[in-house]
């Protein structure tokens, strides 16, 4: 016959056993988010949120405006970035790695003579990839959408 305490200890062990399986489940349905990001990715809208309000700029107001800005993810982490929004008036790019860890995008770009590293906040949904930037004071978050080409 079983005892009282052998039956409280066998269902403390089924909790735990439960709670692992749903962490490792959870763990993986947020990786299985983000896709592949090996390919090009074109950005089609810009926002910017601060104290001040939202500012977006849409689709149609980039074609407008002739602004583009192209992320290419090229395998064994080798990065590209190129685009005409600097403020420079002319289409720049830039070269580096990326590297996905859950759903933070870290960048590392040579912009002249010095590497600056980049961390993003990725999310995939509804055929789009937010990437989010919150300045160090917390002052203005940045969120580019992009979709793979």
């Amino acid at each position: 016959m079983i005892g009282f305490k052998e039956v409280e200890h066998k269902s403390q062990k089924m909790k735990k056993t439960v709670f692992l399986l749903l962490c490792i489940l959870s763990f993986s349905s947020l990786k299985a988010q983000i896709p592949d990001l090996t390919g090009t990715w074109t950005m089609f809208e810009m926002t910017y949120v601060s104290d001040q309000g939202t500012q977006k700029m849409t689709e149609d107001q980039m074609k407008e405006n002739g602004a583009f800005v192209e992320f290419f993810f090229i395998e064994e982490g080798k990065f590209r970035q190129t685009g005409n929004m600097s403020g420079s008036g002319k289409t720049e790019s830039q070269e580096g790695t990326w590297k996905l860890e859950g759903d933070q995008l870290m960048l590392t770009l040579k912009i002249g003579d010095q590497k600056m590293d980049l961390t993003w906040k990725a999310e995939y949904k509804n055929n789009a990839l937010n990437l989010s930037r919150t300045s160090p004071d917390g002052s203005m978050t940045i969120i580019n959408t992009f979709r793979k080409k």
